[in-house]
């Protein structure tokens, strides 16, 4: 079977990657810098790999509630292999957890106006990606950090700009205030740094994958086989008995 790629082959003994020897590259560059190389075909300048990086902290963890820390912690307590959790877990990350990325970053990079996604958005009654937060009501402290980073690094541009203009926008056309979550904050980031919208799921499983496997690890070691809901837990919502 035939594969055509731009991204590595093996030449004499050597893997080259990007046209580059992988043996140069390693201890050269941080694993940041590999991850932008290897997604845009160059290294990033130094402002980059710093907002790169503070992208990835901020997805690296948010509890062991949420579904990717949850299912993978499930998954090993059954007896599982690691890295049968780690799938587990990111299969776990979808539309309304961490997917929330992609489709932001999609309002941020097409040609619409924020009023136009808005007044859209609320034609249609469909919720705004990035917009509202479970736990953050007011501000969500992870998109403020963010931003302050994304100016300090002089790479704050039109994206912020309008993911802060959506979030106005919002709330002067539907008289709530939904808070800029950190979904929205990394999808305005992320096309700053000129990825394309369709890697915003894939930038929050490489962020999220180490807290994932701290959660598994510590499950595999410190608790007890066997995690299950309790039968307190359960509502049962079937025919009468």
């Amino acid at each position: 079977m035939k594969c055509a790629t731009k991204i590595s082959v093996h030449q004499e003994g050597e893997l080259y990657v990007h046209g580059k020897k992988l043996t140069k590259l390693m201890g050269a560059f941080s694993f940041s810098e590999m991850i932008f190389f290897i997604l845009k075909s160059r290294l990033p300048k130094p402002n980059e790999s710093r907002l790169l990086d503070a992208i990835l902290v901020s997805c690296i963890e948010h509890g062991a509630e949420v579904p990717s820390a949850y299912v993978p912690r499930v998954i090993i307590s059954t007896g599982n292999h690691i890295n049968a959790a780690l799938a587990g877990g990111m299969l776990a990350i979808g539309d309304y957890h961490g997917g929330a990325i992609e489709k932001a970053a999609y309002y941020l990079q097409n040609n619409k106006s924020a009023e136009e996604i808005v007044k859209d958005s609320l034609l249609k009654k469909e919720r705004i990606a990035g917009l509202g937060h479970k736990i953050y009501k007011n501000i969500d402290p992870r998109s403020e950090a963010l931003f302050k980073i994304a100016k300090k690094l002089e790479l704050s541009g039109k994206f912020i700009e309008k993911a802060q203009n959506i979030a106005k926008e919002f709330e002067k056309e539907s008289g709530k205030k939904l808070v800029l979550n950190i979904d929205m904050a990394i999808a305005a980031c992320m096309s700053e740094l000129g990825f394309d919208y369709k890697l915003g799921k894939a930038i929050f499983c490489l962020g999220r994958l180490p807290g994932m496997i701290a959660h598994t690890y510590e499950e595999a070691t410190e608790e007890k086989p066997y995690r299950r809901f309790e039968e307190s837990d359960v509502i049962y919502k079937g025919l009468a008995i």
